[in-house]
């Protein structure tokens, strides 16, 4: 619930914010994708750890998670900085046009973020019973693809945002 109302906040606030410090969006793409970038490099030459993970001993309050809600699980864990930078990048868009375009565009954008919400929520539920039935040399295997795919979807944006810059897109905040 806390992911879906903090990237709700940034979709009705995105586009004024980003007025409001007089940043570009081809500004917002290249740094956000130089984040992401160095989050996949970091996860792609990650040491290999070979001893087991220790579960973490149980929380004597459950009432400390309440104060972790926020950070570090909705940000940056589940809505880091590739989530911001799209957000903000369809906040932009969806802000142009009339009235009734601008409304449409921010419905699709909602739409779009609950579904994503909810396949976060069910990814959660199940993750301890996917994760007992997968090896740890797959586990490995697999988060190195993903690490991979996270450094060029970086790159992807990091790109974007330049080729707009160099191309003189970006002459005033937001991309208008």
């Amino acid at each position: 619930m806390s992911t879906a109302l903090f990237l709700l906040a940034i979709d009705l606030a995105g586009a004024g914010v980003l007025k409001l410090f007089g940043i570009s969006l081809p500004v917002v793409q290249l740094a956000g994708g130089l984040v992401l970038a160095a989050m996949g490099w970091g996860l792609l030459n990650q040491k290999d750890d070979t001893g087991q993970l220790e579960p973490s001993p149980p929380l004597k309050d459950p009432s400390l998670l309440q104060g972790k809600v926020f950070y570090p699980f909705t940000f940056p864990v589940t809505a880091g900085p590739g989530v911001l930078v799209v957000m903000l990048t369809l906040s932009a868009h969806a802000s142009k046009g009339t009235f009734v375009e601008i409304i449409f565009a921010h419905l699709g954008v909602l739409s779009g973020m609950v579904l994503m919400c909810v396949a976060v929520l069910v990814a959660y539920a199940y993750a301890p019973k996917i994760t007992a039935k997968i090896s740890p040399s797959t586990a490995h295997g697999v988060l190195r693809v993903i690490a991979f795919v996270l450094l060029c979807i970086g790159v992807q944006i990091a790109w974007n945002g330049l080729n707009s810059l160099m191309d003189g897109r970006c002459l005033s905040p937001a991309g208008k």
